[in-house]
């Protein structure tokens, strides 16, 4: 029996030299920039997975939490607890942000998108484009789909994209109402 034992420990004693053999202590420090993965952020799970970014940041850190975990420092509109394990993060290596090179107090200017009390992200058209309808679905239950082709502030043309009309806050209905009307030739062009 006791054979058994200094054999399990043996093979245990292996396979811990092996794994530390190709591992490092990892230490970050105070204010260092470092990226977060999204892999558990359920703020960025919006459609598919595979297009959605892996890394977010950069952030910096405030401190090490024992020696597996970091505490970094979010934007209050993540609303989520700002400590995670080491596998999580990895180091910035891309030039720094501005608002980190700079003196004055940094005053994030605000991009074309938001993040709205839903943990999503919002994005402000500029102008509704196009309208069409598609069918999707299975051969008898295939319903009717609106899509409007938007121009999002902020952005360039090539970024326009076709949007379902369940994308579209209710404030917009007129707005759609209208390019549905011009897209089907009832209603003059106007210039915005």
């Amino acid at each position: 029996m006791s054979d058994a034992k200094s054999c399990l420990d043996a093979a245990q004693q292996r396979a811990a030299d092996y794994y530390n053999k190709s591992k490092r202590d990892v230490v970050f420090s105070k204010g260092q920039l470092v990226l977060l993965n999204t892999k558990n952020l359920r703020s960025f799970a919006e459609g598919s997975r595979k297009l959605l970014p892996r890394w977010v940041g950069p952030y910096p850190v405030v401190r090490m939490v024992g020696s597996v975990a970091v505490e970094l420092t979010l934007p209050s509109n993540m609303n989520i607890h700002p400590t995670f394990h080491v596998s999580l993060i990895r180091p910035y290596k891309g030039p720094v942000p501005v608002a980190e090179t700079t003196d004055a107090p940094a005053v994030a200017e605000p991009g074309p998108e938001t993040w709205v009390a839903g943990k999503q992200k919002a994005y402000e058209v500029e102008r509704v484009l196009d309208y069409r309808t598609r069918r999707v679905g299975k051969s008898r239950r295939k319903r009717t789909v609106h899509e409007y082709l938007v121009k999002w502030t902020g952005y360039s043309s090539e970024h326009n994209s076709w949007e379902p009309a369940r994308n579209f806050t209710p404030d917009m209905k007129p707005v759609l109402e209208e390019a549905r009307l011009r897209a089907r030739g009832m209603a003059p062009t106007q210039a915005r």
